[in-house]
């Protein structure tokens, strides 16, 4: 079972040399959510990402991890690209389909993640996917390894 240890902050402040975790779609966007973060964040491996993604087709590459390398020179994260949805908007794939790629592809990060460096994640599927945190949480516990999930602080209303 895993261990998954819930904070309050950015996923981009995670300590380096650990990987950040989160869903894709398997057409090489990162447009919206925070995968745009990703992108503006991690120019370089985001076009490895898209070119992965022209590379090969959606069945494929849903319900497997591309595990991306740190590009910094060993001070940053690598990034786990979790393809879970084949798509995106109005033809995301559906919450138990989701699931189910999401069970796949964490199986296949945990088989690459050989150096076993921590997992930071956002909460992921969560987002534009619309799939409700709980259920994701739920495929994470059956894996015997350890999530530090963040989430961003709630913006303070007037």
């Amino acid at each position: 079972m895993s261990k998954i240890v819930h904070i309050t902050g950015d996923l981009f402040s995670a300590p380096p040399n650990t990987i950040l975790v989160h869903a894709c779609n398997t057409l090489g966007s990162w447009g919206a959510g925070i995968a745009a973060a990703f992108k503006e964040r991690f120019p370089s491996q985001f076009e490895a990402y898209h070119a992965h993604c022209k590379a090969h087709d959606s069945e494929s590459l849903i319900g497997t991890c591309l595990l991306l390398p740190d590009d910094s020179g060993g001070n940053g994260h690598d990034i786990a690209c979790l393809f879970t949805s084949r798509a995106y908007g109005r033809r995301v794939d559906k919450p138990e389909q989701i699931l189910e790629a999401t069970r796949k592809a964490v199986r296949d990060l945990v088989k690459q993640n050989t150096a076993n460096k921590p997992l930071h994640a956002c909460r992921f599927n969560s987002g534009k996917f619309g799939v409700p945190w709980e259920d994701t949480e739920a495929v994470l516990k059956e894996f015997a390894v350890t999530f530090t999930v963040f989430q961003p602080e709630e913006p303070e209303t007037l």
